[in-house]
């Protein structure tokens, strides 16, 4: 066989050993580019609606765990009011007393039913809490203002004036009783009417 019968091939020889492989091609560069950059894109967009899905997730389940404890709060004012009522009904209503020093007893009475209410408002978890504050100090003026009447009927015990109850008034002249009826649960209506009248 003569050199001209040998059979031609256009493939490339092997590389050799110890040869530097071939350079890629600006082509496969520019390739290999645009396919990291498009890989990187969108792994950055798989972890921005990871992220994204995991705040909407933990914003409802925030908002959720809010409104539960919103209706514990509601729940658990209502039984303090029901309670405070009952505490108030085993007492002895300061108009049925026969005189200044049996009223004035009977007015702190009533005062120190209503601590427990105040206590457990105070308590309260629930994005409602400057709402809740306002109501808590509306209860505390009527609270002063009845222990200054008992201060009064002490001193007119003591031949002093004529005691009066004089009933507190908020902000912008509104009386307090009127806020505590508006803001609060109607289950508290009955003990605001009731101590909101220590002289009748």
């Amino acid at each position: 066989m003569t050199d001209d019968d040998a059979p031609t091939s256009t493939q490339p020889a092997p590389d050799k050993p110890g040869e530097a492989p071939a350079k890629p091609t600006a082509t496969a560069r520019s390739r290999r580019r645009v396919l990291a950059i498009g890989g990187g894109i969108l792994a950055a967009l798989v972890i921005a609606v990871c992220a994204g899905g995991i705040a909407v997730i933990s914003a409802i389940d925030g908002i959720m765990d809010r409104a539960e404890e919103n209706e514990r709060s509601v729940a658990r004012t209502d039984a303090a009011c029901t309670d405070l009522e009952r505490r108030l009904n085993r007492l002895l209503p300061p108009g049925a007393t026969e005189n200044p020093r049996a009223r004035a007893t009977a007015v702190r009475n009533e005062n120190a039913a209503v601590r427990p209410l105040l206590a457990e408002l105070d308590q309260l978890p629930g994005n409602h809490r400057e709402h809740r504050r306002d109501w808590l100090d509306a209860w505390s003026q009527l609270v002063e203002a009845r222990s200054a009447y008992a201060g009064a009927l002490d001193r007119q015990v003591s031949g002093g004036e004529p005691a009066f109850f004089v009933p507190p008034q908020g902000q912008q002249g509104k009386p307090v009783v009127e806020r505590l009826v508006d803001a609060g649960p109607d289950s508290c209506d009955g003990s605001v009417r009731r101590l909101a009248s220590p002289d009748l």
